[in-house]
């Protein structure tokens, strides 16, 4: 059986511990600053730029270089492809045959979020999963007169429609993150 004093002492220290914290009200509203620093994964920095863009004017927070309250960490954890949509091919004389290949692919992007109090290097939030896809539609690999176009040293439909798609795709994901700050609180 324990004793009063420690009865008492284990709430005592469990509060005052990383975690949860008595009377501190909504964390985004309790702290003023949160550095972002470039998200791991995310080569271009696109996915940086509308962090910081979104969380800069959506949230009372304001976005700074160094000596902030708060740390937003960003580790892109997968990216995955998936065809959605089909189309016949066709033959080199335009005549459709009976083969099919896609013409539509979504792009989901999995990133994971962790919201740090750099004072003490507890984390106040996550760390979170977090989800966005796109669907983008574009032309197969191949060419029509069966030419080796990655010898060519060009790029396919494919490869730059996916870099296209990428842009909305990272605003979706910068948008979830930025409403999950602002309303999970």
């Amino acid at each position: 059986m324990l004793s009063f004093k420690k009865a008492f002492l284990l709430p005592l220290l469990l509060l005052s511990a990383c975690g949860w914290h008595a009377g501190e009200g909504d964390l985004i509203h309790t702290n003023e600053t949160v550095v972002i620093p470039f998200a791991e994964g995310d080569w271009q920095g696109t996915l940086t730029r509308k962090l910081v863009d979104k969380v800069a004017t959506e949230t009372a927070l304001t976005v700074v270089n160094c000596d902030a309250d708060l740390e937003l960490a960003v580790i892109i954890r997968r990216r995955d492809e998936e065809n959605v949509g089909f189309r016949y091919d066709r033959n080199n004389r335009g005549e459709r045959i009976d083969y099919i290949i896609p013409s539509e692919t979504r792009v989901t992007l999995f990133a994971e979020v962790t919201l740090l109090e750099r004072a003490t290097g507890c984390a106040r939030m996550g760390p979170l999963l977090f989800e966005a896809s796109y669907d983008f539609d574009h032309d197969y690999y191949s060419s029509q007169n069966a030419v080796n176009i990655f010898s060519l040293g060009q790029l396919t439909d494919y490869d730059e429609a996916i870099d296209a798609a990428l842009v909305p795709l990272y605003e979706k994901l910068a948008e979830k993150i930025t409403d999950y700050l602002q309303n999970a609180w």
